[in-house]
């Protein structure tokens, strides 16, 4: 049986709603801004819905402009799973606030301001730079030694991620083993009241006890100068220790 949810006809989905997330409201708020370009600075009077997918963590959220049965525009997230036909339904979470204020901000121009749940959601986020968003640090990294060991962090993941040698693989298990260490180490660090000095010692006797050999042979192995310009030189001290291992290693057959 077909239901009606947030202005659109749905079949053969159950709906589990969810707090909306910063990234769920910015994406409505491009949907609303690729069917009306004229919208922005403007207000919700002339979009009576849309909805937004977000294929990484199976939800749909709506925007949907106030109506006869509920008074106010709001916004709504929901986890989707497959059902069979006849057994639709959805799942409603009344404790969860579906205001669309931080929509009308968006489209007011100002940005929306998200605070990191822990530090794999920091860099995460400023590795996704969103031109709507400012993330700040969680509060225990929110100091002047916290803010300076996530840049560093932050200078790590970046160029890691920028290298498709580290996308899959030996690549993708150097790249979590050495961003998982560095990250219990900055903590480490923090909790003791250490400085961003202390943490770079500590970046190097992690590197130096890492296993190197995979990820050395698959830099090897393909055998083209290429990667080597797009990594180096890098600010990250895994990607210059990497391939400065390979390298040494090259020197040694020759």
């Amino acid at each position: 049986m077909a239901i009606w949810l947030h202005g659109f006809i749905s079949s053969g989905k159950r709906y589990i709603q969810v707090d909306t997330q910063t990234h769920h409201i910015i994406g409505v708020f491009l949907r609303i801004m690729c069917s009306s370009p004229r919208m922005r600075f403007s207000t919700l009077e002339n979009t009576k819905s849309a909805y937004f997918k977000c294929k990484e963590d199976a939800t749909i959220t709506f925007y949907q402009a106030g109506t006869k049965n509920e008074v106010n525009p709001g916004i709504w997230t929901y986890v989707v799973y497959e059902c069979s036909l006849m057994e639709e339904k959805v799942f409603h979470d009344l404790s969860i606030d579906t205001s669309a204020n931080f929509l009308k901000e968006l489209l007011a121009g100002k940005k929306l301001i998200r605070l990191a749940e822990n530090i794999h959601d920091y860099l995460n986020y400023k590795y996704n730079q969103c031109e709507y968003l400012d993330v700040e640090l969680p509060l225990n990294w929110n100091t002047s030694e916290g803010r300076e060991i996530a840049d560093l962090l932050l200078a790590e993941f970046n160029a890691l991620k920028a290298s498709f040698v580290f996308a899959e693989n030996a690549g993708k298990k150097y790249m979590q083993t050495v961003l998982n260490s560095f990250i219990k180490a900055a903590q480490e660090v923090l909790e003791i009241g250490g400085t961003a000095k202390d943490f770079e010692a500590k970046q190097y006797k992690i590197l130096n006890q890492i296993r190197i050999d995979e990820i050395v042979n698959r830099i090897i192995d393909y055998n083209d100068y290429r990667i080597w310009q797009e990594a180096l030189p890098s600010k990250s001290k895994a990607v210059e220790y990497a391939f400065n291992s390979a390298l040494s290693f090259i020197y040694r057959i020759k």
